[in-house]
C-alpha cells in the first residue's frame, strides 16, 4: 500500500484525542444522569439526617472535580437499596465533611458502614506512618512567606507591628495560621495503631479530590507550607467555618475571594473591594512555596457543597450542642485526658448518625 494513503487513513492524534474525549464525556453526562435519578428516587425512612441526602449528595454531583465526581455517581448508581445509598451519603458525611469541618486538631469520626470502601481503607492504612505534630518552623515559614500579615486584608500581625516600632499608617491586628487541609487529617494518639477512621478519611478526600493526592498531600506533608495561609482571626475563623473561600483562576497564584451567604456582614465591610487576590511571598521568602491551587481548589469546591446543601449549618449546630454539654458536664470530663469524648459525642451530637 502507499505509504501516503496509509498515512492518510491513519487518524490523526489529535483528532483520535478530540473522540476519546467526547467518548468519555457522553459516558459521564450518563452516569451523571443515572446518579441524579437513583437520588431523586430515594425514599425517606427516618435514617440519620436524610433530610440532607438529596441536596447533599446533588451538590457532591455538582462540585466535586473530574474523577472525584464520577466516582460518586458510580457509589451512588451502584446503591440498588436506599438504605445503600444512605450508607454513601453517610460515607462522606464522616470520611469527608465532618473531618474538613472540624473546628480543632482533634475529631472523632465514625466508622463508615459503606462496606465497598474497606477493601481501600485497608491500603490506604498501609500507608500511613506516624502522626503528624506541629512543626516550630510550619508556623514561622508561612508567617515569613506571608510577611507576617493577612493575605486578604494586609493587616500585620500585632506583635510584629510593635516588633518594627509601630510603624505609622500600616493596620494591624491578631492574625493565625490556619491549615487549608485540617490537620485532623494526621492527628491521632502515638500510643495505639492509625486509626481506620483516619484512614477512611484519606481514603475519600483522594478519591473525591485526586489533585490533593496528586500534589503530594499525605500524613507526613499535612504541615507543608502549601498547605496554610497567614489570616487575621475573623477571616481565619470563617474560613474553617467554610464562610470564605478561593477559588482557582487561570491565572497561577490569583483567585477568586468567594463570601458565603454566612460571612458576618460586619466583617465584609472590612474586606478590600476587589475579590481578585494574588497570593505573594514576601520579600526575602521568595524561596518559599505559596499555598498549593488543588488544596484550596478543594475547601472551595467543599464550602460549595456545603452550603448550597445545607450541611454547614448541621454541623454547626451538633458542635454548639456539644459545646453546651461540655460547659454543664462537670465532674463529668476529667483533667487527665480519660474522658471517653468519643462516647459523648455520639451520645450527645451523633446520637442519631451512630445508631
Amino acid at each position: 500500500m502507499d505509504p501516503l494513503k496509509r498515512k492518510r487513513s491513519s487518524p490523526q492524534p489529535s483528532r483520535r484525542s478530540a473522540r476519546l474525549q467526547a467518548l468519555h464525556s457522553s459516558e459521564s453526562s450518563g452516569l451523571l444522569t443515572a446518579a441524579k435519578d437513583r437520588i431523586a428516587h430515594y425514599t425517606d425512612q427516618q435514617r440519620p439526617h436524610e433530610d440532607k441526602l438529596k441536596a447533599a449528595l446533588a451538590a457532591f454531583l455538582d462540585w466535586l472535580p473530574d474523577g472525584g465526581r464520577e466516582s460518586v455517581a458510580r457509589d451512588i448508581v451502584n446503591a440498588t437499596t436506599d438504605d445503600q445509598l444512605h450508607a454513601v451519603f453517610y460515607n462522606l458525611l464522616t470520611g469527608l465533611v465532618m473531618p474538613m469541618k472540624v473546628r480543632s486538631g482533634r475529631s472523632s469520626m465514625g466508622s463508615s458502614p459503606h462496606t465497598h470502601r474497606f477493601q481501600l481503607i485497608e491500603a490506604v492504612t498501609a500507608t500511613l506512618n506516624q502522626p503528624s505534630e506541629h512543626q516550630e518552623s510550619f508556623h514561622d515559614l508561612c508567617l515569613k512567606r506571608d510577611g507576617h500579615c493577612c493575605v486578604v486584608t494586609g493587616e500585620m500581625d500585632t506583635n510584629t507591628w510593635i516588633e518594627r516600632g509601630s510603624p505609622e499608617g500600616v493596620d494591624f491586628g491578631p492574625v493565625e495560621v490556619a491549615h487549608i487541609i485540617p490537620l485532623s487529617y494526621a492527628s491521632w494518639s502515638r500510643s495505639t495503631e492509625s486509626p481506620s477512621q483516619t484512614a477512611s478519611a484519606w481514603e475519600v478526600l483522594w478519591r473525591c479530590f485526586p489533585g490533593v493526592r496528586q500534589a503530594g498531600l499525605k500524613v507526613e506533608t499535612i504541615n507543608s507550607i502549601t498547605n496554610c495561609l497567614t489570616m487575621r482571626s475573623p477571616v481565619r475563623s470563617a474560613f474553617g467555618k467554610f464562610a470564605i473561600a478561593f477559588k482557582p483562576t487561570d491565572t497561577p497564584n490569583v483567585y477568586e475571594r468567594v463570601l458565603f451567604r454566612r460571612y458576618p456582614s460586619a466583617e465584609r465591610r472590612s474586606l478590600p473591594a476587589s475579590d481578585r487576590i494574588e497570593f505573594n511571598q514576601a520579600p526575602g521568602a521568595e524561596d518559599l512555596p505559596l499555598p498549593c491551587a488543588a488544596f484550596l481548589d478543594c475547601h472551595y469546591r467543599l464550602a460549595e457543597i456545603l452550603n448550597v446543601s445545607g450541611m454547614a449549618e448541621t454541623i454547626d449546630e451538633h458542635w454548639r450542642r456539644w459545646e453546651d454539654l461540655k460547659g454543664s458536664a462537670g465532674d463529668m470530663l476529667h483533667p487527665d485526658g480519660g474522658t471517653d469524648i468519643g462516647g459523648y459525642l455520639k451520645v450527645a451530637l451523633w446520637e442519631r448518625v451512630a445508631r
